[in-house]
């Protein structure tokens, strides 16, 4: 197997973890806000995302790290994320399962296209963070496990009325 290879069938594990994490989950479960840990609502902000905004996020976190590495390995110029509110329209399961869909054919039009000797090329974020697409790419996988987790750690909470 190619390091391309792996890296696609471990976006494929990640992926495949993050849709299994909201299977079969309920709308008012889909939309619902956890509590503060704290009681007064500091901290975080990601942590107190309900799980429709963890997986819009978990899309456009993808699809930026796909035009950076895009952009990196050609030598292009690359853009700084921006963050984008989730449109009011995606707020079911349905929807944002197609939208993680959408965000990953792009990442693997890619990889199908990325000479692999591009793995390792060295580029700078506007950031000043020197990055390779391989460690991109592999944080994109992460970044799905993370937020697998944090989904099926909301839905471990009890519901409002049961608190």
């Amino acid at each position: 197997m190619s390091d391309i290879d792996d890296l696609r069938a471990d976006l494929d594990a990640a992926r495949a973890d993050l849709l299994a994490s909201f299977e079969g989950i309920a709308q008012d479960e889909f939309a619902r806000r956890p509590p503060p840990e704290d009681g007064d609502g500091a901290g975080d902000p990601e942590e107190r995302w309900p799980v429709r905004d963890i997986l819009w996020h978990a899309g456009l976190l993808e699809d930026w790290l796909r035009r950076v590495v895009d952009e990196g390995v050609s030598g292009r110029p690359i853009s700084r994320y921006e963050a984008r509110r989730r449109p009011a329209i995606a707020n079911t399961p349905d929807y944002l399962r197609e939208w993680l869909e959408q965000s990953r054919r792009p990442v693997l039009s890619l990889l199908g296209r990325l000479p692999a000797d591009a793995l390792d090329r060295e580029f700078t974020l506007p950031e000043e963070e020197v990055r390779t697409a391989r460690r991109l790419l592999a944080h994109i996988a992460q970044h799905d496990r993370e937020h697998a987790e944090q989904v099926r750690a909301l839905r471990a909470l009890p519901a409002p009325e049961e608190r």
